[in-house]
């Protein structure tokens, strides 16, 4: 190829190239990103499925991944069920994750968290045994002692993250956020 071809060449494919990648990157960043499907059985013994389970409401779930992250989760439980347990437009699900616990011994975890979690809180926890990777990268996880909060929409969506303890500055980014999604009806 003689200068003049290879000149006009990159005269024509280097901006076509940039423009593609910008697409590209453009569709990405508007694809949003979805909670994985799971099955569980809360520990009031009523079988659910995510995301189905949200029946069209915002939906808050406060995942842990270690057994360390437990106090951090169920703090977040207690501040959302005295804040939002009553509403009709919203339902949250603690979640703590078991796929790295043995087989063996999840039936005996499950069973001690029963004895632990109270009776009215047991229909919005839901251990899951399942593969926990896709959670991980939703949650965007990087530290196995946190509570990763997520809020999605009725169909699964992710609208809001945050992870860590429920501090007070926490907890009143959450209310702002969670408080103008409840008042926006299309972001169920």
């Amino acid at each position: 190829m003689d200068n003049g071809s290879l000149s006009s060449l990159r005269r024509w494919v280097l901006p076509a190239a940039a423009i593609v990648l910008l697409a590209a990157r453009g569709l990405a960043q508007d694809a949003p990103v979805h909670i994985p499907s799971a099955r569980g059985t809360t520990l009031a013994g009523n079988e659910m499925a995510l995301p189905n389970s949200l029946n069209g409401k915002i939906g808050v779930l406060v995942v842990g991944f270690s057994r360390a992250s437990g106090e951090q989760v169920a703090d977040w439980g207690r501040l959302i069920e005295a804040q939002y347990g009553q509403s009709r437009d919203l339902t949250y699900f603690e979640i703590p994750m078991l796929a790295g616990t043995p087989k063996v011994l999840r039936g005996m975890v499950v069973k001690q968290m029963s004895s632990t979690v109270p009776g009215p809180e047991r229909a919005h926890f839901v251990p899951l045994t399942e593969d926990d990777k896709p959670w991980r990268a939703v949650a965007h996880y990087d530290q196995a002692d946190d509570a990763y909060v997520l809020v999605v929409n009725g169909g699964g969506a992710l609208l809001w993250r945050t992870e860590g303890e429920a501090t007070d500055m926490a907890w009143a980014e959450f209310k702002a956020k969670l408080n103008g999604l409840l008042a926006a009806p299309a972001a169920r």
